[in-house]
């Protein structure tokens, strides 16, 4: 039987494109004219393709899908001969800074506050699990109104960066679950490889992979979480509890 779910934030939980496509471009750009005095534009066009951006589109699996912000650092460091860890503090920062100027496009896929209190009213525990830092996660959920149904955090500044299992591990310890009780929800197919610690992972293409990539990994595909409860208040994918109303 599911006793847990974890979810995936960015793509899964809210609108990836809303905020962190313009917001990357921007903090490339800035990190860049600090650090050189020429070739600004071309030098942040080759960043921003570099870490999986193009227009206005993430590519699926690259650095920015699926990766932290250590990750997005290491290769803007490397590009630049700067320091990572100095880059990798800015980059913290930057983020920080642009999902609190630009809260009014944390976008949710759906009405998460009625989906996790349905979730939470069958006894199961909830976590969220991203590559995100937990100041930019804490402020995210406080945003979208769930904090109070989230039982639990995993961040890429307090555990292993999925697809480790450390995240997995410790929700599983915290709430005296086995690992096949637990599902794991998102987008790419580093959260689809998370999910093979748990029972099973499901696949939502409300952000950046596609089906045909989302099922290599699952049967389990649907549009977005906001599919997760049929329209007779069932859970769509077997194995959860009998839902109460």
């Amino acid at each position: 039987m599911i006793k847990g779910v974890l979810f995936d934030k960015d793509g899964t939980l809210v609108e990836f494109n809303s905020l962190w496509v313009n917001s990357t471009y921007t903090m490339i750009h800035s990190i860049v004219s600090k650090y050189m005095k020429k070739d600004i534009e071309e030098t942040s066009q080759k960043i921003a393709t570099a870490v999986g951006l193009t227009g206005n589109q993430v590519k699926e699996d690259s650095i920015l899908a699926g990766k932290t912000s250590e990750d997005l650092a290491h290769v803007i460091a490397n590009m630049l001969g700067a320091d990572k860890n100095a880059i990798h503090e800015q980059v913290n920062q930057f983020y920080y800074q642009s999902v609190v100027e630009n809260s009014d496009e944390i976008q949710a896929i759906c009405d998460l506050p009625s989906l996790f209190k349905k979730l939470k009213k069958n006894g199961l525990k909830v976590g969220i699990v991203t590559a995100d830092n937990a100041d930019v996660t804490e402020y995210t959920i406080q945003k979208l109104g769930i904090e109070r149904y989230v039982d639990f955090m995993g961040t890429a500044d307090l555990y292993d960066k999925k697809p480790g299992a450390e995240a997995m591990e410790v929700f599983c310890k915290k709430f005296n679950l086995q690992s096949d009780e637990i599902i794991h929800i998102g987008d790419t197919s580093v959260d689809m490889e998370f999910s093979k610690h748990g029972l099973f992972g499901i696949g939502v293409l409300s952000g950046v992979s596609s089906e045909e990539t989302l099922k290599q990994y699952t049967p389990y595909v649907i549009d977005s979480v906001a599919e997760l409860i049929d329209t007779n208040g069932r859970f769509r994918i077997p194995g959860f509890p009998q839902l109460q109303q």
